[in-house]
């Protein structure tokens, strides 16, 4: 199978769709396929690395020419425009003829300046067409499109891809490099008891506007604990990492400046505590369930932070000096903040996306842990009936206005999640997570009248148990309730003890 990339990193690109593109090529490679880049010689491109891993790369010119052709309506449709360097009849009349030599089987396509008129003044040139995105705000004429965007439906590309074009949508996908989902259990399990002895910082591999150094500065002002270890990760295309290893010299805390690093994954999994942009990285810090406070840098990433804020999965901040008040007294919230991201991914979209690339065929649908918003409140509500509250310790349906009051402090709790369990775009039922600060975790599983028999409960215990590694889960069972008995007990929880009409299930992660 021939596969070609067409993907740009430069200054104001960034590096995160070279980089993504290129774990997807590895994946391909590794199974047989033969892989190829086309990018422009942008200043800050990738180039180089690209070809270090052994790929070959088909260089387009840098204009350096001011870009006038581009008409009003394109310029106005489409973000990014200018970071193609060209119009998109020149880029595509750039890329015939290498296409025509390969003849590719599939052509993956990321960049935000890329549409269906590009699409399809080469439609000649390749078989199928993969599209990867975060914008959902152009169309495309593609077969496979995958979004990684957290909060991300179908119905956001209505009209935007073709109605057969196969839909790979949500974090799940989220392209990570193969050493994330190798460092997950080992990062989940260190932090069953958080403490901050270690910083990351991350802002993006460019990081332009210098926002590394705003971190640091007020750092400095910061009451943080003694001994405090900071690593600053930057790209080695940035152009301020002189002025950051100065600010980094002036820290009262011990401070490292690291470029071009191969190791990210275990950084980050030895990591307590992660501040960085809202950018690709924040996959990374998810499947590793790293702590984090985000700030927004970029147009583009507004989406990811306002979803992630939504679910409580990051702690937000819009201006880096709001940073001085949420640093201090982050470590009570980890605990919570590691659980919901950790949902999000696992680390393995990488090979997800590569098996849809191989089989063309949509993938069967599984059970997802969504973490609840305000959204999901009624649905919640509507699951406190009479049948499912007689086997609860307190069987009194709550009303509306309690259960309202209920929901706001489990929001905000520290100590409590619940997570709504998905099949496709059904909320089949919700799983709650009590006590996470301790050992001893309780769990609770409502299944949706509905969806009952399909053995749902014992899959989202499946799901759960992946997260809350070096934990014990526990399960408050009333006696009478047959059927949750026997879901817990075939998932090799034991009875641990009885106290009155219920008993207590123990099963060790």
């Amino acid at each position: 199978m021939n596969i070609v990339f067409r993907v740009d990193a430069s200054l104001k690109i960034g590096a995160g769709h070279v980089m993504r593109c290129l774990t997807l090529a590895n994946a391909l490679k590794q199974q047989g396929a033969e892989v190829e880049f086309i990018c422009r010689e942008h200043e800050g491109n990738l180039i180089e690395r690209i070809e270090q891993q052994d790929f070959q790369v088909y260089k387009l010119p840098q204009n350096t020419e001011i870009i006038t052709e581009i008409d009003g309506s394109e310029r106005e449709k489409l973000y990014g425009t200018q970071w193609l360097g060209s119009t998109q009849q020149q880029d595509a009349e750039h890329c015939k003829p290498i296409l025509e030599k390969i003849q590719p089987d599939w052509l993956i396509v990321d960049h935000y300046a890329i549409d269906q008129t590009w699409q399809a003044l080469l439609k000649e040139n390749y078989k199928k067409i993969m599209v990867i995105d975060d914008l959902a705000n152009r169309q495309y004429h593609c077969d496979i499109l995958l979004d990684q965007t957290y909060g991300r439906k179908e119905e956001d590309y209505l009209g935007l891809v073709p109605k057969n074009c196969q839909m790979l949508l949500g974090p799940r996908y989220a392209i990570l490099r193969p050493e994330f989902a190798e460092w997950r259990d080992y990062s989940l399990k260190r932090r069953a008891n958080p403490e901050l002895k270690k910083l990351l910082i991350t802002m993006g591999g460019v990081d332009p506007d210098n926002m590394t150094g705003q971190v640091l500065e007020v750092l400095k002002s910061c009451d943080l604990p003694e001994g405090l270890e900071i690593t600053v990760v930057m790209g080695e295309t940035a152009p301020n990492i002189d002025v950051v290893e100065k600010k980094a010299k002036k820290i009262p805390y011990a401070t490292q400046v690291k470029t071009n690093v191969n190791n990210m994954a275990e950084l980050m999994a030895n990591a307590d505590l992660a501040i960085g942009a809202a950018g690709a990285t924040t996959w990374e810090r998810c499947c590793l369930g790293l702590p984090s406070i985000l700030v927004v840098a970029a147009e583009n990433q507004i989406k990811v932070f306002e979803e992630l804020d939504s679910i409580n999965a990051i702690e937000s901040i819009w201006n880096i000096k709001d940073l001085l008040t949420e640093i201090e007294g982050i470590m009570l919230k980890s605990n919570k903040l590691s659980l919901i991201s950790s949902s999000l991914t696992d680390g393995e979209g990488v090979y997800k996306a590569a098996e849809n690339i191989y089989s063309s065929n949509s993938e069967k649908k599984s059970l997802l842990l969504k973490p609840v918003s305000e959204i999901d409140r009624d649905f919640i509500y509507g699951l406190q009936t009479k049948q499912i509250r007689k086997y609860f310790r307190n069987r009194t349906v709550p009303s509306l206005n309690d259960h309202i009051n209920w929901y706001k402090k489990m929001l905000k709790s520290h100590s409590s999640q619940v997570f709504i369990l998905m099949m496709e775009e059904n909320k089949v039922g919700m799983l709650r997570v009590d006590n996470i600060l301790n050992q001893v975790v309780e769990v609770s599983i409502i299944i949706s009248s509905s969806f009952s028999g399909q053995g749902l409960a014992k899959k989202a215990l499946s799901l759960i148990e992946k997260i809350l590694l070096f934990k014990t889960l526990k399960a408050v069972i009333h006696r009478e309730n047959i059927a949750s008995k026997k879901v817990f007990k075939s998932f090799g929880f034991e009875l641990e003890k009885q106290n009155g009409i219920f008993e207590e299930y123990l099963k060790n992660v």
